[in-house]
């Protein structure tokens, strides 16, 4: 399901976002911070809901994007509940850069791995099917959120005796939804 292309590019922008998110961070007040969080999760809780709600909901877009042929992002996957091979073409690559941009910012300013976002991101701007969109998604987090929390570390803010428990409860959930999520319904 992942597509490694879409990913390394992506990277890119996720990586310099969160590096100067979490250089940033200390500028914030953590009110304002917790308002810009949320604001982000309702934005994309309703666009989320708009695109389940919409007629053309699992419909993907046929359209050539120049960026996207040059780059060789679009891919296919083997859908296992449907049984078939899904091909897919990416779209707006300039403008899901940017978007990916402001996802890696918001990882290091807040001090999550952004998967939400950037799952909004390629699954709603670039067209990508939600499949690949989680799995790639995945893949990324883990490179953005370790390059804000190299920052979050020399500045001594992550406490081990916290974040030892999440990690290991982050690696069972993750495994088991990586083997459920094949089988189910994009809804």
């Amino acid at each position: 399901l992942l597509n490694i292309r879409v990913a390394m590019f992506l990277e890119i922008f996720t990586t310099i976002g969160a590096l100067i998110g979490a250089v940033l961070v200390g500028i914030f007040k953590a009110s304002w911070l917790n308002a810009f969080f949320g604001f982000l999760l309702l934005y994309q809780g309703f666009a989320m809901w708009q695109k389940m709600h919409s007629e053309k909901a699992d419909t993907l877009a046929l359209k050539d994007d120049t960026a996207a042929r040059k780059l060789n992002l679009d891919s296919s996957y083997y859908d296992k509940l449907q049984g078939k091979e899904v091909t897919y073409h990416i779209q707006k690559v300039p403008f899901r850069a940017l978007i990916m941009f402001g996802a890696g910012f918001a990882s290091g300013l807040l001090g999550i791995g952004s998967g939400t976002f950037k799952v909004f991101a390629m699954d709603t701007v670039m067209q990508m099917p939600l499949k690949p969109s989680s799995a790639t998604s995945n893949f990324m987090m883990g490179v953005t959120a370790a390059a804000s929390a190299l920052i979050y570390f020399f500045n001594g803010t992550i406490q081990p005796l916290i974040v030892a428990p999440i990690a290991i409860g982050i690696i069972f959930g993750s495994t088991l939804g990586s083997k459920v999520m094949p089988y189910l319904p994009n809804k």
